[in-house]
């Protein structure tokens, strides 16, 4: 089971246009809703808030601690509201999974290992993909999917979805055949060639 980041919360009873004075005291209004759970109202401190999500990003799933409750909640976040559109984060809704039941998420790739054709060969690693789609139990979400590059031997080799090992219990969705990472030739061996390609003589008629 992947660790969870944890937000602790408290239920909210300022509601609509009041909420403002929340935010000017650093509080961020919430609210938690899921299947055959009653939406509920709930505040978080704004800065604790903004690090877990520049920790783990928006995609996470959360471990959701509202005061007074004996258990805790997990949730991930289903929509941000932003002042101006684009400015700080004024409102978030949690939504309330049922740890029993799979459901889909996107999980972020991480490349790890080294590539015998970057290692010897000098060529350039370029990733093609961030992110997977994957099913399964929402406590087994993997925070990251490790790719491991030792199999891009050369500049003709890609590696693609089908070929990551996901973790016990996880279902990856995305399309087998969607390129992963590949590696390009260095420039100067490119140069090279095309210089070559340009001297060649023009084949006679």
């Amino acid at each position: 089971m992947a660790e969870r980041a944890v937000i602790q919360a408290a239920p909210r009873t300022v509601l609509g246009k009041k909420v403002k004075l929340l935010r000017q005291k650093g509080i961020l209004p919430a609210n938690v809703y899921g299947p055959a759970v009653p939406s509920q109202a709930v505040e978080v401190d704004a800065r604790e808030f903004a690090r877990n999500i520049k920790a783990t990003g928006l995609r996470s799933m959360f471990e959701l601690n509202v005061a007074g409750e004996p258990a805790p909640r997990y949730v991930i976040i289903r929509g941000l509201s932003r002042q101006g559109g684009t400015g700080d984060i004024s409102h978030v809704d949690f939504f309330q999974v049922d740890p029993t039941r799979p459901i889909t998420a996107n999980v972020p790739l991480r490349l790890v290992g080294e590539s015998p054709a970057v290692r010897d060969l000098a060529g350039v690693l370029l990733p093609a993909l961030d992110l997977v789609s994957v099913r399964c139990l929402p406590l087994d979400i993997p925070s990251t999917i490790e790719v491991d590059v030792a199999m891009l031997k050369s500049f003709d080799t890609s590696m693609t979805v089908g070929d990551i090992k996901a973790p016990e219990g996880v279902e990856i969705l995305t399309d087998p055949a969607v390129t992963v990472a590949t590696v390009s030739p260095p420039r100067l061996r490119l140069a090279v060639a095309e210089d070559a390609d340009a001297g060649a003589p023009a084949d006679a008629d």
